[in-house]
């Protein structure tokens, strides 16, 4: 699994600084099952590029079950394709800029840079090439998207389920890690790690600033939390709560997700003053969503009974 990132910041170099890793060294790190290689197969003033190679083994992937493995669990596409295991990855080699440190150069952090990243294969069950649309257009993202197809040597066999992708933008580069970490795991079917609470605390805190107004919020909360019912009302309910205090406005990167917010958010306060102004203490809201107009009427004592349904 490859993923290449690169800048024509000038001097594209600094891209070095940001990433704490020095474009003249070859890193590897390990990992639960296999290695990360960090390496520039170019660095200079005008162009710098970063790759990140995932060499999993197959035999690790299994190893430690508890049940008996069959051959589909040695051979299958979880070494080749981005998955839960690069997002995993990106925390542990490029855990500096994706906190936003960077003690040499601190200035770089929030600065905007001309950023492309490529991806070799991306799955997107349950919607394809829209659902990649759908998950980074509104978070301002020009998209290159190219169907792989099974095997090029036999193109009678038709379309794969992956896609090449490639990614551009003018944005901080943590923000572009946050948004890779977050939506790789949502766009597959599996994730190679345990879903419990600790994986609503890390999307909430790897989506704070553009999740919580996302016109897909809902779909990537879901996906992401593998449809855990609980897990993901507990989610929502909480990036609810972000959106209404305006915790998403100052790290919004998609133009068209603020001004949505904004439109949506001016039309439930027109219905709450409304109702306010119509003295009614009994409300039934047909098509209440997550619940966004409960709660601000909630906050009113002279709403006796709320009733909601979607």
């Amino acid at each position: 699994m490859l993923l290449t990132l690169t800048t024509t910041h000038r001097p594209a170099t600094d891209l070095g600084y940001l990433l704490h890793k020095h474009p003249d060294r070859f890193q590897t790190f390990d990992l639960s099952a296999g290695k990360a290689h960090v390496f520039y197969p170019e660095a200079s003033d005008e162009r710098c590029t970063v790759a990140l190679l995932l060499d999993l083994d197959p035999i690790q992937l299994v190893r430690g079950r508890q049940h008996a493995a069959s051959l589909e669990q040695y051979v299958n596409d979880r070494p080749y394709v981005a998955s839960s295991y690069l997002s995993v990855a990106l925390a542990r080699t490029f855990a500096t800029a994706m906190n936003g440190s960077c003690v040499k150069r601190p200035e770089l952090v929030d600065r905007p840079l001309p950023l492309t990243a490529k991806l070799t294969a991306v799955p997107a069950p349950g919607g394809g090439e829209a659902l990649l649309r759908r998950f980074f257009e509104p978070l301002g993202y020009t998209l290159e998207v190219d169907a792989q197809p099974l095997d090029p040597q036999f193109p009678d066999w038709g379309r794969s389920p992956y896609f090449k992708l490639t990614l551009t933008h003018i944005l901080p580069l943590q923000a572009l890690l946050s948004h890779l970490y977050v939506l790789l795991p949502a766009l597959g079917q599996d994730v190679h790690y345990y879903i419990d609470k600790n994986q609503v605390q890390k999307l909430l805190d790897k989506g704070r600033g553009w999740l919580e107004d996302h016109p897909a919020r809902e779909e990537i909360t879901r996906r992401y939390l593998k449809n855990l019912r609980g897990l993901t009302d507990d989610a929502l309910a909480r990036l609810t709560e972000d959106a209404e205090e305006g915790g998403g406005a100052a790290g919004e990167t998609s133009l068209v997700a603020q001004k949505r917010k904004n439109l949506h958010q001016q039309r439930l306060e027109a219905v709450r003053d409304a109702l306010l102004h119509s003295g009614a203490e009994s409300i039934l809201d047909l098509g209440c969503g997550e619940g966004k107009l409960l709660r601000m009427l909630m906050k009113h004592g002279q709403f006796t009974h709320i009733v909601g349904t979607d």
